[in-house]
């Protein structure tokens, strides 16, 4: 009988260059109150990594669903080149943002943000870290770990509280 194969440790993933947010996918979480849902999820991890720059996508589509005066902040909010603050991109239409999500992940080491786990992007997803989350009223509950989607096509699950001190600059 042949016994298992030791596993060994898993692998330890690169530091975090930023955070990305797929905007789209939050506001889809809920069609209430759009912007209080981002800026809740951005504050989240504004505070919990105050050394990364955050980057923050939204597809066409989910911009025009949005009221006129929400319409309004978000064209303000993507204009806004503030050092310090989210940047807020709308994607061109008939786009999706997980492409432009996926992409800026990979160019800066960002952690992806979102509930979608990017199936239909396997190649674009490897070697991505995607962390999902909750929101429930005023309440945002991030996962306790993270997926980091290798490039072997395998996945790992890695704490955040890991991914909080990975290195870190503050």
């Amino acid at each position: 009988m042949a016994g298992r194969k030791p596993r060994g440790p898993d692998p330890v993933p690169p530091p975090l260059g930023g955070i990305v947010i797929d905007g789209a996918n939050v506001v889809a979480s809920s069609r209430v109150r759009p912007l209080e849902r981002l800026d809740l999820v951005v504050a989240w991890f504004a505070a919990w990594r105050r050394d990364l720059g955050i980057q923050v996508f939204i597809d066409h589509a989910t911009a025009v669903r949005m009221k006129p005066p929400a319409q309004a902040v978000l064209r303000a909010r993507c204009e806004d080149v503030t050092p310090g603050r989210a940047r807020y991109a709308v994607c061109p239409r008939h786009e999706a943002a997980d492409e432009h999500v996926l992409r800026h992940a990979h160019a800066h080491r960002a952690l992806v943000v979102s509930n979608d786990r990017f199936f239909d992007h396997d190649a674009l997803r490897r070697g991505v870290l995607t962390v999902q989350f909750t929101i429930v009223g005023d309440e945002l509950a991030v996962f306790d770990e993270a997926t980091w989607f290798l490039a072997t096509g395998a996945a790992v699950r890695v704490p955040m509280v890991v991914l909080r001190e990975a290195g870190r600059v503050d």
